[in-house]
């Protein structure tokens, strides 16, 4: 008797795996699961990079970065953070096959004995990252006047 409940626990247990593995099956239709409908951003270099940033003068309070990219992927909302020691956030509304310059101000004073690093994180897979490292510069509070420009 104890070996017939446990067999009709075990069919009911794999009927259970079943019908799961069958209702959870992703892909080839029309929901939102399609990751070419996502953005993702790349580097853009069809663009004159020469002006990677804009330090104002030898004594400069700020220093604006520049990143040039394509959205290869799809329209959306994304969610952009930049670090430069401190860090900021900022959501950007973006469009499918488009070319855009990226701006972030990043508060500093001159130095001559540091470094800091300047981070701008673009999403997709696997996305972009614009690194940058600034000699000579101490930053004084994190970056502003973010824009995400089309082209």
């Amino acid at each position: 008797m104890k070996f017939k409940r446990l067999g009709m626990v075990l069919v009911l247990v794999v009927a259970i795996v079943c019908l799961a593995s069958f209702s959870c099956v992703k892909g080839g239709g029309e929901g939102d699961d399609d990751d070419s409908k996502t953005p993702n951003f790349v580097q853009e270099t069809a663009w004159d990079l020469t002006v990677q940033y804009t330090p104002s003068n030898s004594n400069a309070t700020s220093i604006t970065y520049y990143s040039y990219v394509k959205n290869i992927g799809g329209s959306g909302k994304i969610s952009m953070t930049i670090s430069s020691g401190d860090s900021a956030t900022k959501e950007f509304n973006v469009t499918a096959g488009t070319r855009y310059v990226f701006q972030a101000t990043v508060p500093v004073v001159k130095s001559s004995t540091t470094t800091f690093y300047y981070s701008a994180k673009f999403p997709g897979t696997p996305g972009y990252t614009d690194n940058r490292t600034e000699e000579g510069y101490h930053h004084t509070g994190a970056p502003s006047n973010m824009q995400l420009t089309p082209k």
